[in-house]
């Protein structure tokens, strides 16, 4: 029987999809099937995948017509038989242990909701840990903890079967943010599980949606609204939204050289949320400057 469904949203990675399947093939815990939903790609991603994987049964393949990630993950949880379904990105790597440590979590927890293991990078070869998420302990967290922003991408594991759970919102304004605002749409009333242990390398490229600074700027302010305007949140979880919002965009003003922008979102974010630690460190590297502090260093 199959217990995890894997589903994968690509658009144009023939390129990079062969490793991400391989990895996904390579778990050591077998019960699963992965799901390919090509959103619409131009490239020969049908013919690649078609070519390498024709006899892996355990390989479903769908096309459709472009609507972005969170329209191709809602699809794909339709067609998934499991009782849970593990999201994952197009150009990552799942380390061999990762389906069995999240089955050992739900042997643990027997119909846990939402769980989760870290992450790291691959930068250009080089291994780079995510610094929030590595100090980060093993438990339980509910929304309180993702009105800050994502800290695990679409690295989630959410139960199926018997459950009334969210789908991702669908609007190509909020590409890049439809995993944050399905986190807390299902978190309102359930918490998530995050394990301390690294069992995903995401690949960090030019190609990711993040790269892009004023489109990820535009998205995160866009989403910011609708989670203002469709979830349940008190005064005080609101102005923590929106402050962790302006310091997130203030952050990809830095890193766009855009120091008067930058200084700007985090003087908002200190405004309704006072001044912290991080606050004030990229207030201080956005009134020096990337350029300054290159050369400093």
């Amino acid at each position: 029987m199959i217990f995890f469904s894997i589903i994968i949203p690509s658009y144009n990675r023939a390129h990079l999809i062969t490793e991400t399947i391989d990895s996904v093939l390579a778990q050591t815990y077998t019960r699963f099937e992965l799901i390919i939903v090509d959103d619409g790609s131009i490239d020969n991603t049908k013919q690649v995948i078609g070519g390498k994987y024709k006899n892996e049964s355990r390989v479903r393949y769908f096309y459709k017509i472009n609507a972005e990630r969170g329209a191709a993950r809602n699809f794909g949880m339709k067609q998934a038989i499991g009782d849970y379904a593990v999201f994952f990105d197009s150009d990552d790597w799942m380390k061999p242990n990762y389906l069995q440590a999240l089955s050992k979590e739900i042997e643990m927890f027997p119909g846990i909701y939402l769980l989760a293991a870290k992450y790291n990078y691959n930068n250009k070869g080089k291994t780079e840990n995510n610094p929030s998420l590595q100090i980060l302990a093993e438990g339980w967290y509910d929304k309180n903890l993702f009105l800050k922003g994502n800290i695990l991408a679409c690295n989630f594991c959410i139960k199926m079967k018997d459950t009334d759970y969210k789908l991702f919102p669908e609007d190509r304004e909020l590409s890049s943010m439809e995993d944050w605002l399905f986190l807390l749409r299902n978190l309102e009333t359930e918490k998530i599980y995050i394990k301390d242990e690294v069992c995903i390398t995401m690949r960090q490229h030019d190609e990711r949606s993040m790269m892009n600074n004023q489109k990820v700027i535009e998205a995160r302010k866009k989403a910011t609204v609708w989670a203002i305007n469709n979830l349940r949140l008190s005064e005080n979880e609101k102005n923590k939204l929106h402050a962790w919002s302006h310091y997130f965009c203030g952050i990809h003003e830095y890193l766009d050289h855009n120091r008067t922008s930058a200084v700007k979102e985090t003087m908002k974010a200190i405004k309704l949320d006072g001044l912290n630690k991080k606050y004030f460190l990229l207030l201080a590297k956005s009134i020096l400057g990337r350029k300054l502090i290159k050369s400093i260093r």
